[in-house]
């Protein structure tokens, strides 16, 4: 008896078959990649959503507590735990304390390519296109951390959040004698950035997923604020932004503050202006209206929080780096001013400037992190005037010259070089050496 034998698939059978399942993949396949893409999409925007939610209910807790909050931006770690999923993430809010939410996906990450922008009732979500030649500029510019090799370039600094909610998780920092952060900003002619057309600035690093920077030239030596005679003898005011009086009547802030957010943001000026350059309320300082703040670099730039804590310097021979970014971000200031105004802790705005931690972290050198006065030559010394006050008395601000951090009053003409935060989720291209400075996408 003959065993029946199997017969076999022929060439054309499984020509057939491969031919059948080719086209199954084609049809498939996109489907499938569709899917992804919008349960992505799905995610990334109930994320969103959630962070609006707890933005808004943080808002009205706020003013639950302060009638007068009227805050106009967060970070996004003050009512969300992001994971590394997520590489930019920003909360601004409206006249009526609705949150905007602004959130990005990380490079590489799961939600790679995606960017959502809206309210927790109106949330767009959609994949970033990236401009010819431009790079995601977090991205860009975390591809250069190096630890600070040869105490140049971009460092890495983790704070623990959990001893105060105002430090930043984690920051990347240029520190260095003079590393490669050059910035062109702030043009005439954003279609040809040269260094006839651009004035150069410097990017003092990543926080909160924005990029922080501040002109490389000083737009001219003014008073951190003045005061008539009668209010702390004419010497000035160390409180950077609005409060008030103890009688409750309003105080509109230091006048540089006022300044810088005023006259540097008018791009309709048309004749040079008066700041205050003197105790007594002098106001004889020339400001150059050729230094203003041009519009195609005000749609770069957004409102920021800023911390205004003082620092015990003037008597603090030993203040160490930790201690100092501390303070700033701490609720101290000077006890029982006599000029009868309220310190706050924080400012939201758009101009400000550099802190003195910030003059400390461009150091190379190691012997800052345990002494302010000990930093040695770096990318900012003699800077002038930082944002940052001294608590020993209510006339007292700090300022970087040579290789310290001083403690001066607040009416002597320094160095005026503003510093802003960038939009989240900007664009660049360069490699930020002098030859080759970055460039922002508009």
């Amino acid at each position: 008896m003959k065993k029946n034998k199997k017969k076999a698939f022929t060439l054309v059978e499984l020509l057939a078959v491969i031919l059948i399942l080719a086209v199954i993949l084609i049809i498939a396949v996109p489907q499938i990649m569709k899917t992804i893409k919008e349960t992505k999409l799905k995610t990334m925007e109930d994320s969103a959503k959630l962070i609006a939610t707890n933005a808004d209910k943080d808002y009205l807790a706020q003013q639950a507590v302060n009638a007068n909050y009227n805050v106009t931006s967060i970070p996004c770690s003050d009512v969300a735990k992001l994971s590394d999923d997520y590489s930019n993430c920003s909360i601004t809010y409206d006249s009526n304390g609705v949150a905007t939410v602004k959130l990005k996906g990380a490079s590489g990450g799961k939600f790679d390519k995606i960017k959502c922008e809206g309210t927790k009732d109106n949330m767009n979500c959609q994949e970033r296109v990236l401009l010819p030649g431009y790079s995601d500029a977090v991205e860009l510019l975390i591809g250069k951390y190096n630890d600070g090799t040869n105490s140049e370039g971009l460092i890495r600094v983790q704070h623990n959040k959990t001893q105060n909610e105002k430090y930043t998780a984690v920051e990347y920092r240029y520190q260095g004698s003079n590393p490669n952060n050059y910035v062109y900003f702030n043009c005439t002619d954003n279609s040809n950035p040269t260094s006839s057309t651009c004035e150069i600035w410097r990017i003092i690093g990543l926080f909160d997923g924005r990029v922080k920077i501040v002109r490389k030239d000083s737009i001219g030596s003014f008073s951190w604020d003045s005061s008539e005679s009668s209010i702390n003898s004419g010497l000035g005011i160390n409180q950077w932004g609005h409060s008030t009086y103890t009688d409750g009547t309003p105080y509109e802030g230091a006048d540089l503050m006022r300044e810088l957010n005023g006259d540097y943001l008018n791009s309709s000026l048309t004749a040079n202006t008066l700041w205050y350059n003197g105790s007594k309320d002098n106001k004889d300082g020339t400001f150059d209206i050729n230094y203003v703040l041009k519009n195609n670099a005000q749609k770069l730039i957004g409102d920021a929080t800023w911390y205004t804590g003082a620092i015990y310097k003037a008597h603090e021979a030993t203040l160490s780096l930790s201690e100092t970014y501390a303070g700033e971000r701490g609720t101290s200031h000077v006890s029982n001013p006599s000029d009868g105004i309220t310190r706050t802790d924080v400012w939201v705005g758009k101009v400000g400037l550099v802190y003195a931690s910030d003059f400390g972290y461009a150091s190379g050198n190691f012997s800052c992190s345990s002494n302010i006065e000990s930093c040695g030559s770096n990318w900012m010394t003699n800077y002038g005037l930082t944002i940052s006050s001294d608590r020993i008395s209510g006339e007292y601000v700090l300022y970087a010259n040579s290789s310290y951090i001083y403690s001066t009053y607040a009416y002597p003409t320094r160095a005026v070089r503003p510093a802003v935060y960038l939009i989240p989720d900007i664009q660049m291209k360069g490699s930020g050496t002098t030859s080759d400075p970055y460039v922002f996408a508009e």
